[in-house]
């Protein structure tokens, strides 16, 4: 697990902290998987709470590994975003400090006011806040009713934030259902962005270019959730600037079965890819993948994908934000 030390003004740390905290803080805790815009909200009730006190910092604590990865190792759950990303994610809502802490057995095995106890004497902790949902500590028995309680007794307060009337709202698991399920648009407005990932472009069977369409191909980890297959209108953000694109995610039917690939065609770029890290960027579902019964009908597919893609309004700067610092004029 490689945490930075910092990024921008947020100070990023490895649990367990080798310096206990001197500035009473403000904390929230939970997966932050998806960083959608529930959790958003919950970040920015975390800084409020820090500045409505003088000298207070804001703090977020999050888990790495995944809890479900420990606890249910035969059926890890897919994520929304790796480490890195829910990191920078995070520290773009201005936030003093991120902690991750590394779980495993002996985090499973703590009780609710163990756990509490910990993080309130590590980070001096006089407010917690969480989502709606929120469940700590042993077989998530550490519920809101039970937090608040903790609080009364280790002297801090406790503020569940509701995340009724925040647009797109709703539970990283719904997220991921409606990834699966090709609902690009509930996902996008879930997220408050685009859906996006970074991997390095890895050389294909080139039939791409055979087709006058090269593509480049991105394999992200195995555990990152990918929407379903179809072909997808994107942006990526490529030698510096990001440039539309038309995306195959599929097994290429036309040309028989094979693996899962992510084929991402850059509109107007003839620059060479391999081996550099790429983020793609899905703006849009334009059809289902399928297959053709020849290369020429397959080829006019294509054609017309990309017609329609680069007739696409540009994605606003913050649906881009903060893995781009701005869309283009």
């Amino acid at each position: 697990m490689n945490v930075p030390a910092r990024i921008g003004r947020t100070r990023i740390d490895r649990w367990p902290l080798s310096v206990k905290e001197t500035a009473a803080a403000a904390v929230t805790l939970g997966r932050f998987d998806g960083v959608h815009t529930g959790h958003q909200a919950l970040l920015r009730a975390t800084l409020d709470a820090a500045r409505a006190t003088p000298g207070m910092t804001s703090v977020a604590l999050t888990f790495w590994p995944p809890p479900e990865w420990i606890l249910r190792p035969a059926a890890p759950r897919r994520l929304l975003t790796t480490l890195e990303d829910r990191l920078r994610l995070m520290a773009a809502a201005g936030l003093d400090r991120i902690v991750v802490w590394p779980f495993d057995a002996a985090t499973a095995a703590l009780s609710p006011y163990d756990f509490l106890h910990a993080v309130r004497d590590a980070l001096d902790m006089r407010t917690l806040l969480t989502g709606p949902n929120a469940r700590i500590g042993k077989d998530r028995t550490g519920t809101p009713e039970i937090m608040a309680a903790a609080g009364a007794e280790l002297g801090f307060a406790y503020r569940p934030i509701s995340w009724q009337g925040t647009p797109g709202a709703t539970a990283s698991s719904h997220i991921r259902a409606l990834l699966a399920g090709g609902d690009l648009g509930g996902v996008n407005r879930a997220l408050g962005r685009l859906y996006s990932f970074e991997a390095t472009v890895t050389r294909g069977a080139e039939r791409g270019r055979t087709l006058g369409f090269p593509t480049a191909n991105l394999r992200p980890p195995d555990w990152l959730a990918v929407p379903a297959f179809g072909i997808y209108a994107g942006v990526v953000n490529a030698e510096g600037r990001p440039q539309r694109a038309v995306v195959n995610i599929g097994v290429r039917p036309t040309f028989g079965p094979g693996e899962r690939l992510i084929e991402v065609h850059v509109l107007e770029f003839a620059g060479d890819l391999y081996g550099q890290p790429l983020r793609l960027f899905l703006q849009a579902r334009l059809r289902e993948e399928q297959r053709f019964p020849t290369v020429e009908a397959l080829r006019q597919a294509i054609r017309a994908d990309v017609e329609t893609a680069a007739a696409l309004a540009w994605p606003e700067a913050r649906e881009l934000a903060p893995f781009v610092d701005a869309a283009p004029a």
